[in-house]
């Protein structure tokens, strides 16, 4: 039994439903892939507050003390010129600090900005996400956020996108960041995570 072939214009109207379809799908591409990276990032920075509760379960409730990034970025030196515990190690017992999670994959620039170590060996800042760090050393019930601005728990931040801005390194390097997504995540101190548009300030979430 003969198969019956194509026609020319069978073959023309296939093509043409296949362009009609790319033409839908292709602008909403971009799109896609933004919310795809967003939703990432969000499941991590959940999975980061997941991690400080249980290091609070075993600290009295105290929030973990570090800085707000790791090194290289500029911090302030302790007094004896060490690198001062930065968030992602002071939870490492919870979160491990090699963990993909700790960056975005919308993040092109920060989590693998190098340096080199007191030992003269390259590493990478590896992180994505930026730590409140005033809220370190006490219960968040007791921070400025709660006590002077009268923050709830769900409107205080804990940690958000490092990004959609200009930062500056310890040894005096200015590297410019891209926003990793169309809107900022940001980890609240109920634990959930929120999203708010690119041109808010990173303490002020919509």
């Amino acid at each position: 039994m003969k198969t019956r072939a194509f026609s020319l214009i069978e073959l023309l109207v296939v093509i043409s439903i296949i362009a009609l379809l790319l033409a839908i799908l292709l602008p909403s591409l971009p799109r896609i892939m933004d919310s795809g990276r967003r939703t990432a990032c969000s499941a991590s920075l959940r999975s980061i507050g997941q991690a400080v509760e249980l290091y609070k379960g075993d600290y009295n409730e105290i929030m973990p003390v570090g800085t707000y990034m790791p090194r290289p970025w500029l911090n302030f030196l302790n007094d004896d010129g060490t690198w001062p515990t930065s968030f992602n190690t002071a939870i490492s017992e919870y979160f491990e600090i090699d963990s993909k999670a700790w960056k975005c994959p919308g993040d092109r620039a920060v989590h693998d900005v190098t340096y080199t170590d007191d030992n003269g060996r390259e590493q990478i800042g590896g992180s994505s996400y930026m730590y409140v760090s005033s809220l370190g050393g006490e219960r968040i019930e007791n921070s400025f956020f709660y006590e002077r601005l009268n923050l709830p728990l769900p409107r205080i931040p804990v940690a958000h996108d490092f990004d959609g801005n200009t930062y500056e390194t310890q040894d005096g390097r200015l590297i410019p960041v891209d926003f990793f997504h169309s809107t900022r995540n940001l980890l609240f101190g109920d634990g959930h995570v929120g999203k708010y548009d690119q041109d808010q300030g990173p303490q002020q979430p919509g």
